[in-house]
């Protein structure tokens, strides 16, 4: 049987949360910071096959309902491996969850599906294969003019509100989303929202 998974809250990822939140209020207009928690991985390593470095995922069935028993308001778990994340830049750190909390939709619970095998609004500024990127930016030293058009979570020809109904073509219910090394070149960008592609699937080379 195969070892169960410990995890410890990564409280430096709740603060990058709270400061990315804050800093990006226009990108992530969607995300509520505190019904989000980061838990790394303790007694385990990311396996040397899986190229996924980080998932999101709404709380759902029995964990929810512990959660609202116990009045916490966390809603959305992002899960990593604390040996990749101690491993990681600062910049690496940052830009990983800011792609997490691009996921989440405007109503609790649910998420939204890459608009490329990444997200738009990222890939314009930072590049492909921004994680691998020496030079990538650390978005809480260094504004980023992200292309507010370019949000996956925002109804067409309206600016978002609280309460907004999204598209639900691009929203999942209990959906689970992953960051995932890039290796593609630009040319193999699809756009996965146009052909229906569930992008959940882990063989996908996406973030």
């Amino acid at each position: 049987m195969a070892e169960e998974k410990t995890y410890e809250e990564v409280t430096e990822a709740k603060e990058i949360v709270n400061k990315l939140c804050e800093d990006y209020a226009h990108e992530l207009w969607a995300v509520r910071p505190d019904t989000v928690i980061t838990l790394g991985v303790t007694n385990k390593e990311r396996p040397k096959s899986s190229s996924k470095l980080a998932s999101i995922r709404p709380l759902n069935g029995a964990t929810k309902a512990l959660m609202q028993i116990h009045n916490v308001g966390v809603r959305y778990l992002i899960e990593l491996y604390w040996e990749d994340w101690n491993q990681w830049s600062e910049a690496q750190k940052t830009a990983v969850i800011f792609h997490e909390l691009i996921h989440i939709a405007p109503d609790i619970g649910k998420t939204v599906k890459h608009d490329v095998e990444d997200f738009r609004i990222m890939v314009d500024k930072l590049g492909v294969n921004w994680f691998n990127d020496p030079k990538l930016p650390h978005l809480l030293r260094e504004k980023v003019a992200f292309d507010l058009a370019l949000r996956p979570n925002v109804p067409k020809d309206a600016e978002p509100t609280v309460g907004t109904e999204p598209d639900e073509n691009a929203v999942k219910d209990d959906a689970e989303f992953e960051t995932e090394i890039v290796t593609q070149d630009n040319e193999t960008l699809s756009d996965d929202a146009a052909d229906g592609v569930d992008d959940t699937v882990d063989e996908t080379d996406i973030f």
